[in-house]
C-alpha cells in the first residue's frame, strides 16, 4: 500500500489549502475600542416632538442625580420591538429594552468630526477598502435597565449599500449587558462595562465603540445592575473624504487587516505543482452574507445585484477578491443552492425570481434557468463520488452543464432557498431586502502557468448569456 496520504486518501487536503482557509477566516468581522471625548459630547437632549419640553442628561455622569436622570430616560423610551420577517414583534421573553427613535433625541457628539467613522473604516475594512468613504446614519438610542437583554439576532439590512452597524456604549454605571458576536462558528464577547471601568482614571471620559458587519449574529446579555445606554448608527458606503486620527484613540481589535497574508497564502498554494496540476476551478464560500432586494425582477430592467457585488464586499471577502485579481485571476460571484433531499448542488450566475414550483428548486434551476450542477473535486483534480449522481440522471436535463470545483472554503447556500419563506430575526421588520450567500468561483491554469486559463473548461465557460 502507498505511504503517500495524497495517493491513498481521496479526502486528503494539502497543508497549504488549510493554511489559506485559516488565513481567510483569521480576520474578525468587527473592530472595537474606546475613545476619549469632551464633556459636551456626552450631553443628550431628548423629548417627543409634540410640544414636550426637551430634557437633558449627562451620559458620563455617576452621581445619584445622574442615576435618577437615567431612570427618567428609561421611562421616556418605548418598549423595543424586534423584526420577524416583515412583522414588528413585542415579546419581552426575546427582547427586553427601551428604545427611542432618532427624531426624538440629540447627542452632543458628532461621529464624523470625532474621526470615529474614519477609525471604524480603517479597523473594519481590509486593504484598499480602508480608503473607501463610508457614512454613519444615526439610527436609535437604547436603554437596557436591570434584567434587560436581547437574544441572538442579526441586524435588518436597510439597503444594498448598508454593510454594518456602529454601537456606542456610554459610561453610565452598569454591570452585565455584554455584547456577544457569533460568526462562522466563532464567538467574541465585548464587555463594555468592564472595559469602561478600567478607563475610569483617564483624564477624559471615554465611550466604548464596536462596529461589525450587519450579517454577524449578536446578542446582548442581561444587565445585572444600572443602565446600559447605547446609540446605534447604520453604516453605509458613501463617496470619499479624509482621515486623521485623534490622540485619544486606543484600538482594541483588530490592529490591522490581513490582505497581504491572503495574497501570500494564495500565491503559495498556487505555486504547489501537486495542487490541481492540470488547472481547474476554485470555489470560495464567502464569509459574509449580503443584502439583495427581495422584489428584484429582470423584466423591470433592474440591475442584477450580483454584477454590483464587488463594490459591497466586506472584510476578508474583499481581501480575497483583490488577492485573486493581483494574481491575474478573474473571480466571479455566483449564487449556490443546495438540495438536501436530492444531494445535489446547483449554482447560477444571476438573480432568479422563482415562483412557487412543485419540483425541487435545484432541479427547477437546472431545467428552466440554465443552472449549473456543481460536483466536488479533490486537490489532485479527481472528482469525488456524490450521492446525488443517480437523482441527477433521473431528474436533471439531458444536456445540462456540470462543473467540478475544489472548494477552498465551504459554501453555505442556507439563505438561497429561492422559492421558500424563511424566518429572520432582526432588530427591525424586513420588507425590502434579504440576505443571500454568495460564492466566488475562479478558474486557474495548470501548475507553473496559473494565469493562463485559455484551455480550462471552467466557470467562465459556464456563464449564461445575460
Amino acid at each position: 500500500p502507498s505511504s503517500n496520504p495524497e495517493m491513498s486518501d481521496p479526502t486528503f487536503e494539502p497543508a497549504l489549502v488549510r493554511q489559506l482557509r485559516s488565513t481567510l477566516a483569521g480576520n474578525p468581522p468587527f473592530c472595537s475600542g474606546t475613545l476619549g471625548m469632551q464633556p459636551k459630547d456626552f450631553t443628550l437632549f431628548y423629548g417627543k416632538l409634540e410640544g414636550d419640553n426637551a430634557r437633558r442628561v449627562n451620559l458620563s455622569g455617576t452621581s445619584p442625580q445622574d442615576v435618577d436622570a437615567f431612570c427618567a430616560l428609561e421611562q421616556a423610551c418605548e418598549a423595543a420591538t424586534f423584526g420577524r420577517d416583515a412583522e414588528a414583534v413585542l415579546d419581552e421573553t426575546y427582547r427586553k429594552a427601551g428604545k427611542m427613535d432618532s427624531e426624538n433625541f440629540l447627542l452632543g457628539l458628532d461621529v464624523d468630526r470625532s474621526r470615529l467613522v474614519d477609525i471604524v473604516r480603517t479597523g473594519l475594512l481590509a486593504g484598499d477598502d480602508e480608503t473607501k468613504a463610508i457614512k454613519a446614519e444615526l439610527y436609535k438610542l437604547n436603554v437596557y435597565g436591570k434584567h434587560a437583554f436581547f437574544k441572538s439576532h442579526k441586524d435588518t439590512p436597510r439597503g444594498t449599500d448598508m454593510f454594518g452597524s456602529l454601537v456606542l456604549v456610554f459610561p453610565t454605571p452598569h454591570e452585565g449587558g455584554a455584547l456577544v458576536l457569533r460568526h462562522e462558528g466563532n464567538e467574541w464577547t465585548f464587555d463594555a462595562a468592564q472595559i469602561l471601568s478600567a478607563t475610569a482614571h483617564y483624564e477624559l471620559k471615554r465611550v466604548a465603540y464596536i462596529a461589525f458587519f450587519s450579517d454577524v449574529e449578536h446578542e446582548v446579555l442581561p444587565v445585572t445592575s444600572g443602565h446600559r445606554v447605547t446609540i446605534t448608527y447604520n453604516l453605509y458606503w458613501a463617496p470619499p473624504p479624509a482621515v486623521a486620527f485623534p490622540e485619544e484613540l486606543s484600538i482594541i481589535y483588530p490592529k490591522h487587516s490581513n490582505f497581504a497574508a491572503v495574497g501570500e497564502a494564495l500565491a503559495e498554494l498556487l505555486a504547489d505543482s501537486k495542487f490541481l496540476p492540470e488547472g481547474g476551478t476554485l470555489g470560495f464560500g464567502l464569509r459574509h452574507a449580503y443584502p439583495f432586494e427581495k422584489r428584484w425582477e429582470w423584466r423591470m430592467r433592474m440591475p442584477d445585484p450580483l454584477d454590483q457585488l464587488r463594490g459591497w464586499l466586506k472584510g476578508s471577502d474583499a481581501a480575497l477578491f483583490r488577492g485573486l485579481q493581483a494574481l491575474l485571476l478573474y473571480p466571479q460571484p455566483w449564487l449556490v443552492c443546495k438540495s438536501d433531499s436530492y444531494h445535489i448542488t446547483v449554482m447560477v450566475d444571476r438573480m432568479i425570481t422563482l415562483e412557487y414550483c412543485e419540483e425541487d428548486e435545484c432541479f427547477a434551476l437546472l431545467n428552466y434557468h440554465r443552472g449549473v450542477r456543481v460536483v466536488e473535486k479533490c486537490s489532485d483534480g479527481t472528482v469525488k463520488p456524490s450521492e446525488g449522481d443517480e437523482s441527477y440522471r433521473e431528474h436533471g436535463p439531458n444536456d445540462g452543464k456540470q462543473l467540478g470545483v475544489f472548494w477552498v472554503t465551504e459554501h453555505s447556500g442556507k439563505y438561497n432557498s429561492i422559492g421558500s419563506e424563511y424566518t429572520a430575526y432582526g432588530n427591525e421588520p424586513s420588507t425590502a431586502y434579504m440576505y443571500m450567500d454568495v460564492s466566488l468561483l475562479v478558474d486557474i491554469g495548470p501548475a507553473g502557468d496559473r494565469a493562463n486559463t485559455h484551455d480550462i473548461v471552467g466557470v467562465t465557460a459556464m456563464r449564461s448569456k445575460k
